[in-house]
């Protein structure tokens, strides 16, 4: 490997021109070379805005080129399998974007070629890189409130997302696409393990998608049993109007944490008769220097200077939760997490 990490960007969707915005202009030691989409037009249209050698259509033919080092695999969740494992055979490094894969079957086809392979996989999940999650991580770590006992994770985006997400089939549906953040915190911050999970949800205000899509939903509530006797429930919505929300509160048997706020910054004004803040627009602001610091770690990884954050376990427990999420959404009943067995 030279100097620099020659990484190619799987996707030119949302999450994809993040990262090779990074990559291309923000990320010391990192060189984007190309991006693959089967859209021509997000293709060339990424190609031209950051200012790449590569475009192709298929992701696998690009992994083969010699220039490349390492694969962001942004592209739709249906398509991780084939991706991750292709690059992991040709023994490049791999940051790949949540969910990990649509199925068991998937999943189990990426960990074998993890273990297989020369390359590293890293799991992006960029809460791990966010300054104020780092920090409730380290109070949680030290003590300061003790046990964890019960935990709270709100996620809900202000817009639905592309179009074939709303298949639950092919994205694992609203707790994947949405909420797969919030469930690797839970994990994260409590250190114990899910253990059983009851759920709800609704399309409350989409019920069209949800007759296209069987399924589907865009508020879903889950509340969890941990392994070790701490309890926790993730909220989401999609799409939320108001604007994206992140918030996480941890309460332990010594005092509480809240991590996170719907309000943009301290900015308020005060009015005769109102007081207004803004709104977070958006989880690409928000969690702009995550991000910025979830693809520096990605390189230094591949560059052999660290060891991934976040690897193929995490991406199968937050899977695996999926799964009995949608499970208990199916059947009405608790979903115990022996059942699913996906790690």
């Amino acid at each position: 490997m030279s100097d620099k990490v020659n990484v190619l960007l799987a996707g030119a969707g949302r999450a994809g021109l993040v990262h090779g915005r990074n990559l291309a202009h923000a990320t010391p030691g990192a060189t984007l070379v190309g991006v693959t989409d089967p859209n021509r037009e997000a293709r060339e249209r990424a190609v031209a805005e950051l200012g790449c050698d590569l475009a192709f259509d298929d992701p696998v033919d690009a992994i083969g080129d010699e220039r490349v080092d390492a694969v962001v695999v942004a592209a739709p969740t249906f398509s991780h399998a084939s991706i991750v494992t292709a690059a992991l055979e040709a023994g490049k490094h791999v940051l790949c974007e949540k969910p990990l894969a649509a199925t068991p079957e998937d999943a189990w086809a990426i960990a074998r070629a993890v273990e297989a392979s020369v390359g590293s996989f890293s799991m992006a999940f960029m809460r791990r890189f966010d300054p104020r999650f780092v920090r409730a991580a380290e109070r949680i770590s030290a003590g300061e409130i003790g046990e964890p006992i019960l935990v709270r994770s709100t996620g809900r985006g202000p817009g639905l997302p592309p179009e074939w997400a709303w298949d639950p089939e092919a994205s694992g549906g609203l707790i994947a696409e949405v909420n797969s953040h919030d469930l690797d915190t839970v994990r994260w911050l409590t250190g114990q393990e899910f253990a059983s999970v009851h759920a709800f949800g609704r399309a409350a205000k989409r019920s069209d998608i949800a007759e296209r899509h069987p399924g589907f939903v865009d508020v879903v509530i889950a509340s969890f049993e941990l392994d070790r006797g701490g309890l926790a429930q993730v909220d989401g919505a999609c799409p939320a109007d108001y604007g994206y929300d992140a918030r996480v509160e941890i309460y332990g048997s010594e005092g509480v944490l809240l991590v996170g706020s719907p309000v943009a910054s301290s900015t308020v004004l005060v009015r005769r008769g109102s007081v207004t803040t803004d709104p977070v627009a958006s989880w690409r602001e928000l969690f702009a220097d995550a991000y910025r610091a979830e693809d520096a770690h990605f390189v230094a990884v591949a560059r052999g200077e660290a060891q991934p954050r976040t690897d193929i376990q995490d991406g199968l427990r937050a899977l695996e939760a999926v799964l009995a999420v949608r499970s208990a959404l199916s059947t009405g009943r608790r979903v115990s997490f022996d059942d699913v067995n996906l790690v």
